[in-house]
């Protein structure tokens, strides 16, 4: 009974080590250091975690101590392995590791480098597992996991205690964008820009080879066919489309985006806008993307219409949320070669709760959902300009109508995006608010080897046979300008439009794309939560199309230049 009694408390504490990692510290790090970003708080998922550690520690550890001793002493040594290859792997191995699911083609193993990671978990618990054999001695990687524990639950203490109140606790007030009139638009006139978020030209390209009729509805626009984004990623790029500030290399993520909403350019187009009549709505799920850690209502109220400060009401998915933060345990545990199947992307975080007031839909099968069951409707109060902001080809998770599909291909998701979006086209034309509507569709950024986003822009009552194309050299600098310009306002404050440029025109313009480079030194988190995945901006300068560019992409850079801080 003794020696029972003994294998049991020695298997209990070398398999918490794992099971701790795996269900309260890594998610409980993870969700204090994302916790902005989150839409639960801490206890939609630690009380059920807390519980299935207790349990399955215990049941573990009763059955490995009736195992014959050898096996149970080779049992032990390969979980304590992987405990602590888990251990080094999260704190030193996972560099420039990304959290949030930002990257639509999910985690890509480098196989240099997850070559090296797989030897050095092999050969590590290769030598635990000889020691064991060897010494006999397994109370050695009890004391060793107990340490390990001791350590990780010291950090997770104190993370709890310097954590905000609202990782605990829904806020009872919040400022927020409301989808209540997402699906409203003017009887007088509209300016509607679609961002269909990660839409590139090679995604365009890709999903025309499978059905060459895609952009038929979409006659009446003219398609820009080298426009460049200026700025890889949703964050800057939304912020820069939507004030005209280039980013500021110098300062803070939260220094350039307080300057880039208090400048004196973004306050005169939504000053004039207003001026001109018109209620500016803004249809996108995250305002850090835009503000970063300032305070959203100092930044936008006055800019933006759309705001509401009631409490938002939800409906957390426990299971869903655990699972998810369970995986993504798994994704900072796991040697490179496995991460790919763990990768979190970003809808898995955010579709565990269901806003179930005036939500914005992102989604595009749920803004599908949505537009079939309600339509649109029309307002007369105000001239508007509407700013949708959709998911895109971001992540793969609809077929060619835009209906949710899990595992998407890249060409079905795309298909999907235009369908939805002329689902739109045709609402507007049925209720008469087409004619009198400028409409853009773009994307805030492309991806890969597909860099320039896809720009289509109609005018009130264009009316084409085929759809034009141009191939002006331009730019979103020149967006804002442009909106600007449709709604009557005089844009040279703000600088060029889309028109001061001619097709086949050479310019120079340089697309920012931000990168992790090891030979440069780390940079914190914006709100010094943590390390940044990201620590330059790598530049690359073109005077041509995007096969130009594509000549320097990601081994030719133009320029390096260091990040203050990361947003990612």
């Amino acid at each position: 009974m003794k020696n029972h009694i003994r294998k049991f408390a020695i298997s209990a504490v070398i398999w918490s080590l794992t099971i701790f990692m795996l269900f309260i510290f890594l998610p409980s790090e993870a969700f204090f250091a994302n916790a902005g970003e989150l839409q639960f708080i801490y206890g939609e998922f630690i009380w059920s975690a807390i519980m299935i550690f207790a349990v399955t520690s215990i049941l573990i550890s009763f059955i490995v101590t009736f195992l014959p001793d050898t096996i149970y002493r080779i049992v032990n040594s390969l979980i304590f392995g992987i405990g602590l290859c888990s251990y080094i792997q999260n704190m030193f191995l996972n560099k420039g590791l990304d959290l949030m699911g930002q990257n639509p083609d999910g985690y890509k193993a480098e196989s240099g480098k997850a070559l090296i990671n797989i030897v050095i978990w092999l050969v590590m618990i290769g030598v635990v597992l000889v020691i064991s054999l060897k010494t006999k001695k397994d109370g050695i990687y009890a004391a060793l996991a107990a340490f390990l524990i001791a350590i990780q639950a010291v950090a997770l203490v104190s993370l709890i205690i310097n954590a905000d109140e609202g990782c605990f606790e829904y806020p009872k007030s919040e400022y927020h964008l409301s989808g209540a009139q997402q699906l409203e638009v003017s009887s007088d006139e509209n300016i509607i820009m679609f961002v269909v978020d990660c839409f590139s030209d090679l995604d365009l390209k890709n999903a025309l080879s499978v059905n060459p009729d895609a952009l038929v509805p979409f006659r009446d626009f003219t398609f820009y066919t080298n426009m460049d984004c200026c700025f890889l990623g949703t964050f800057p790029s939304m912020t820069h489309m939507l004030t005209n500030i280039p980013v500021n290399f110098e300062t803070t993520v939260n220094g350039w985006t307080n300057e880039a909403w208090s400048s004196t350019k973004c306050g005169y187009f939504y000053s004039e806008m207003k001026k001109k009549g018109y209620e500016c709505n803004l249809y996108t799920p995250d305002l850090s993307l835009l503000c970063a850690g300032n305070d959203y209502r100092q930044l936008l109220e006055g800019k933006w219409d759309n705001f509401n400060d009631a409490p938002l009401r939800r409906d957390a998915d426990r299971k869903r949320i655990l699972k998810t933060m369970v995986k993504m345990a798994l994704y900072k545990m796991t040697p490179e070669y496995l991460k790919p199947n763990f990768y979190v992307d970003m809808s898995e975080y955010s579709d565990s709760v269901k806003v179930l007031n005036d939500p914005i839909m992102h989604e595009n099968y749920d803004f599908k959902e949505s537009l079939e069951a309600n339509g649109l409707s029309k307002n007369g109060e105000h001239k508007k300009f509407i700013v949708q902001h959709l998911m895109g080809t971001h992540l793969f998770s609809n077929d060619e109508f835009g209906n949710y599909k899990e595992g998407a291909g890249y060409e079905e998701t795309a298909l999907g995006a235009l369908y939805v979006v002329n689902e739109y086209l045709e609402e507007l034309k049925r209720i008469g608010a087409y004619d009198n509507s400028v409409i853009i569709i773009t994307a805030d950024h492309g991806w890969a080897y597909g860099q320039q986003p896809v720009f289509f822009i109609k005018d009130k009552k264009e009316k084409n046979e085929d759809m034009p194309e141009n191939s002006a050299p331009v730019s979103f600098r020149e967006l804002l300008p442009t909106i600007a310009m449709k709604a009557g306002i005089d844009p040279s404050p703000i600088g060029e439009t889309i028109y001061d440029y001619e097709p086949g025109q050479l310019r120079e313009r340089t697309l920012y794309i931000r990168e992790y480079r090891e030979e440069y030194p780390d940079v914190p988190y914006y709100d010094g939560t943590k390390t940044g995945t990201a620590n330059v901006y790598l530049g690359y300068t073109y005077t041509g199309d995007e096969d130009e560019l594509l000549k320097y992409l990601f081994d030719y850079p133009s320029e390096i230049i260091p990040m203050v801080d990361s947003f990612f």
